[in-house]
């Protein structure tokens, strides 16, 4: 059995756990791959219904799909950079939890709100690069093309 003077001598292995809330951390690690996908599939669903209503493609849309897939692309990388800040400020909150080198730390597991923060920086950026991406496709691809 541990008794408490045990307990109260071992510190956590995240520390700094406090100075950013769970929202936060899953936020900035989820947004941006979220709205990517949000985008990717609104986006292919209101495209293909616009250019193959019935049974014949057309030879261009019954509406005006282009905006709406601008919107959401537009939508996603913003999104996308509210989630990259956030990570970076839970990151920079962060830092300086537990001192050390990777390798130290990893085989601990220790300082695991500052992975957490670090992974959504480098997620909400590869996506907004995606979502960018998927931009450059709206403008380039024809919509309705036979």
């Amino acid at each position: 059995m541990v008794d408490d003077a045990t307990l109260d001598a071992q510190q956590h292995p995240s520390p700094a756990r406090a100075r950013v809330g769970l929202a936060a951390l899953v936020f900035g690690a989820a947004a941006a791959p979220f709205f990517w996908n949000l985008h990717l599939l609104a986006s292919v669903a209101v495209t293909s219904h616009a250019c193959f209503p019935g049974r014949e493609p057309l030879a261009a849309p019954i509406w005006n799909v282009w905006w709406i897939a601008f919107a959401l692309a537009v939508f996603g990388i913003l999104a996308g950079i509210a989630a990259l800040l956030v990570s970076l400020r839970s990151w920079r909150e962060t830092r300086g939890e537990k001192p050390g080198f990777a390798d130290q730390l990893v085989s601990t597991g220790d300082g695991r709100t500052r992975f957490v923060a670090m992974c959504g920086m480098l997620t909400s950026g590869l996506f907004i690069v995606a979502l960018g991406f998927a931009m450059l496709a709206i403008f380039l691809a024809p919509i309705c093309a036979l």
